[in-house]
C-alpha cells in the first residue's frame, strides 16, 4: 500500500526586517510597483503617507514601525491588501511577498510570547519561525490608536 500524500497548504508571506509574517488565506493582496509616496502632516506614528492608486487615496502602514518600533531607512516595496472587514490599505514590507508550502506537520502553533496581539501564534517552517498575522486585529488597533489621537 502506498503511502498518502502528505496536505500542503500554500501561503503567502512578506518579510520585515528578519521577521517572515504570514497573509491570511482569505486576505486579497498586490505588489505595487513605482508608487509615489505623499508626505502626510502630523500622521499618527504608524502612518508612512498615502499614495493615490487609480484614482483612490490609500493610506501607508509603516510596518517597519508597527512590527519594530523604528521606520527603515531602505527601499521598501508596498502591498495593497484587502482585509474582508476593512477598507484597503497598503503595507510597507522588504521585498516581494512569497508562495510557501506549509504541510500538515509544519501547521503546529506555538504561542506568540511577546508578540503583539495581532499576532495570535507562530509556525515553525524549515528552521524559520513564521509570525501568523491577524491583519483584521491589526487594522482595528490602527484604527482605534488614530480615533483616540
Amino acid at each position: 500500500m502506498s503511502e498518502l500524500p502528505t496536505p500542503v497548504a500554500s501561503r503567502f508571506c512578506y518579510r520585515i526586517g528578519s521577521h517572515l509574517i504570514l497573509l491570511e488565506p482569505e486576505m486579497k493582496a498586490e505588489v505595487l510597483t513605482a508608487q509615489p509616496l505623499y508626505p502626510v502632516p502630523f500622521a499618527p506614528s504608524w502612518c508612512a503617507g498615502l499614495i493615490s492608486l487609480r484614482g483612490d487615496l490609500f493610506p501607508v502602514v509603516d510596518m517597519h514601525k508597527v512590527v519594530q518600533g523604528s521606520s527603515s531607512t531602505t527601499q521598501q516595496q508596498l502591498l495593497l491588501v484587502q482585509h474582508f472587514r476593512f477598507p484597503p490599505v497598503v503595507l510597507t514590507c522588504d521585498g516581494y511577498p512569497r508562495q510557501i508550502r506549509l504541510p500538515d506537520e509544519d501547521m503546529t502553533e506555538y504561542p506568540a510570547e511577546n508578540l503583539p496581539g495581532w499576532i495570535p501564534h507562530t509556525l515553525q517552517h524549515n528552521g524559520q519561525t513564521l509570525l501568523v498575522a491577524d491583519h483584521g486585529r491589526l487594522l482595528r488597533q490602527i484604527q482605534r490608536s488614530t480615533n483616540n489621537s
